[in-house]
C-alpha cells in the first residue's frame, strides 16, 4: 500500500444503514412537522380542487337546467327568503338597540325650551326641531361631527328621538288665554339619547347639544326669531319591556327564517339547487351547504390528498436527509472510522446527555470513561507520557470541558495531555507538537470530513509525528 495511504483500509465509503435508520428515528419530530405541513398543503389543494369541480358542475347544471314555472317559483322564493334572512341577520348584528340589555336600558334625556318667539311662528319652530331629530337630520349631523360616530345612519337614528308631552286641560286653557296677549309664546320638547352604556349615551348627548345649537341658526332664518335653551338633562336606567319584546320577535323571526330556508333548500332538486346557487351569487351564506350537496365526495377527496401529502412529506424529508447523509464527505460515526482507517479509533465522546449512572454516554452505551481508559492503555503500551489532543476546528464549551476532564484523569495516571484546537492555523503549537511527537486526532461528527483527516495524517506523518489514534465528538 502507498505510504501516503497507509492509514486507510479502504477509499470506498460504506453506508451504515443501521446508523442511517437510527438518525432518521432521532429526527422524528422534524419528519412529523414536514409530514403535517405537506398534509395541510395537499389537503387544502384537494379541497379547493374538489370545490372548484363542484362549482363547475354546479354552473354547468345551472346553464343546462330548464325549470317549470312551479320549480322556478320555488327557487325564487328560496332566493328571496335568503336575502331577507341575510338582511335581518345583519341588522341584529349591527343595531345598537338589538344589542342593548333591555332590563338595563341607559338613556340621557335633555329638556329644551323655545321662547322669545311669536305665537304664530312657535308651531313651525318647534316642529322644525322635532323633524330634524326624529327624521334623520340629527343622525346625519352626528355622523359628520366626529370619527367616533361612524355608525350607519339607520342604527344611529334608532337611538335618537324627540317628543312633546301632552298637557292637561288647565295648562291648555292658560295657553289659550295667552294667545290673546301681546307676550311672546314659548314651547317645550324633549330629546332622548339611548346608548350601549351610560358613558356612550352621555357623550352622544353632549355632541347632540352642540348640533342643536348650530341647527338653531338655520331655524331662526327659516321659521322665525326665537331662543333655544337647555333647561335640564337627566340620566336614566330603566327596564324597557317594549324593547325586550322587539328583540325577542326579531330573533325569533331570524331563527324561523333560517329553519324555513334550510327546509326550502332541502326540497330543491339538483337542477333547482344549481339555479339557486347561481342566482344567489358567490356571497350566498348557504353556498357551502349547496356545494356539499352537489359534491358528496369533496371531504373524501380532501382526506385522500391529506394522506398523500403525509406520505409525500415523510418521503421527501427522509429522502433529503438520506441524500445528505450519503453524499456529504463527513465523519458519520466512530464505527464508520474504524471500518475506514487503520489507526485506532477509541470511540465517541458524547456531549449532550448522561445515562442512568450519571456518566456521559452515547446512544450505544459507550461512556466517556471507556474512551479515556482505552487511550490510557494505548499510552502505557507505547510508553507515552506526553500527548497532544489536536483538532482542525475550534472547540466549543462542552468540548473544552470534556478535554479538561480527560486531561485530569490521564494526568492522574502520569500522562500529560495538551489540547490544540484548529491546529492548522495555530503555528505556535507546531513546535510543541513536534517535541511531544505523539498526537490524538480529534474529530467532530458531521463536521470533520475525510479529506480533512487525510490532510492531517499527511501533515503528521510528514513531520514524524506519531498518531496514536482518534476520538470522535458526537
Amino acid at each position: 500500500m502507498d505510504k501516503y495511504n497507509s492509514w486507510k483500509k479502504t477509499d470506498e465509503a460504506e453506508i451504515d444503514m443501521t446508523d442511517l435508520l437510527h438518525r432518521l428515528c432521532m429526527r422524528w419530530k422534524q419528519i412529523a412537522v414536514c409530514a403535517l405541513a405537506f398534509a395541510v398543503v395537499f389537503g387544502v389543494y384537494g379541497g379547493l380542487k374538489s370545490k372548484g369541480e363542484a362549482d363547475e358542475n354546479l354552473s354547468d347544471t345551472a346553464q343546462e337546467s330548464v325549470l317549470t314555472v312551479k320549480e322556478r317559483q320555488a327557487v325564487d322564493d328560496a332566493v328571496q327568503l335568503r336575502q331577507e334572512t341575510a338582511k335581518l341577520e345583519e341588522y341584529l348584528e349591527n343595531s345598537i338597540l338589538m344589542q342593548l340589555d333591555a332590563y338595563h336600558k341607559t338613556k340621557y334625556i335633555m329638556f329644551y325650551r323655545i321662547d322669545s318667539a311669536k305665537r304664530q311662528e312657535l308651531l313651525a319652530i318647534t316642529e322644525s326641531y322635532l323633524n330634524f331629530v326624529m327624521n334623520g337630520g340629527a343622525a346625519d349631523a352626528l355622523q359628520e361631527s366626529g370619527k367616533r360616530w361612524k355608525i350607519d345612519k339607520n342604527y344611529l337614528a334608532e337611538v335618537i328621538s324627540a317628543y312633546q308631552k301632552t298637557h292637561s286641560s288647565p295648562y291648555q286653557i292658560a295657553l289659550d288665554e295667552q294667545a290673546d296677549s301681546s307676550l311672546a309664546a314659548d314651547s317645550l320638547f324633549y330629546v332622548e339619547i339611548t346608548g350601549r352604556d351610560a358613558e356612550q349615551a352621555e357623550r352622544m348627548a353632549l355632541d347632540m347639544q352642540n348640533i342643536l345649537e348650530e341647527y338653531a341658526v338655520n331655524v331662526r332664518k327659516a321659521a322665525g326669531s326665537h331662543r333655544l335653551k337647555l333647561i335640564s338633562s337627566e340620566k336614566s336606567v330603566t327596564a324597557d319591556m317594549g324593547l325586550l319584546t322587539q328583540q325577542h320577535d326579531k330573533r325569533a323571526l331570524l331563527s324561523s327564517n333560517k329553519t324555513n330556508l334550510a327546509s326550502a333548500i332541502d326540497d330543491l332538486n339538483t337542477e333547482q339547487l344549481a339555479v339557486f346557487h347561481k342566482t344567489a351569487g358567490q356571497k350566498d351564506i348557504l353556498e357551502e351547504n349547496a356545494s356539499e350537496k352537489m359534491s358528496d365526495n369533496g371531504f373524501g377527496t380532501a382526506v385522500k390528498y391529506m394522506l398523500l401529502g403525509t406520505a409525500a412529506g415523510i418521503f421527501i424529508c427522509c429522502g433529503v436527509f438520506s441524500c445528505r447523509y450519503m453524499f456529504l464527505d463527513t465523519v458519520k460515526s466512530a464505527e464508520e472510522m474504524k471500518r475506514r482507517y487503520t489507526f485506532p479509533v477509541y470511540g465517541g465522546l458524547c456531549l449532550e446527555g448522561r445515562g442512568r449512572t450519571g456518566v456521559w454516554e452515547d446512544a450505544f452505551g459507550n461512556t466517556e470513561e471507556q474512551v479515556i481508559n482505552r487511550i490510557r492503555l494505548a499510552c502505557k503500551k507505547q510508553e507515552i507520557t506526553q500527548l497532544y489532543a489536536a483538532s482542525d476546528f475550534l472547540f466549543g464549551e462542552r468540548e473544552k470541558e470534556c478535554l479538561k476532564r480527560m486531561a485530569g484523569q490521564l494526568g492522574g495516571w502520569g500522562i500529560t495531555v495538551r489540547a490544540a484546537e484548529n491546529i492548522n492555523a495555530d503555528i505556535s503549537a507546531w513546535d510543541g507538537l513536534k517535541e511531544t511527537g505523539n498526537v490524538l486526532l480529534l474529530c467532530r461528527m458531521d463536521m470533520t470530513t475525510h479529506r480533512m483527516i487525510d490532510d492531517a495524517m499527511n501533515f503528521y506523518l510528514g513531520n514524524g509525528i506519531h498518531v496514536i489514534g482518534a476520538a470522535v465528538f458526537l
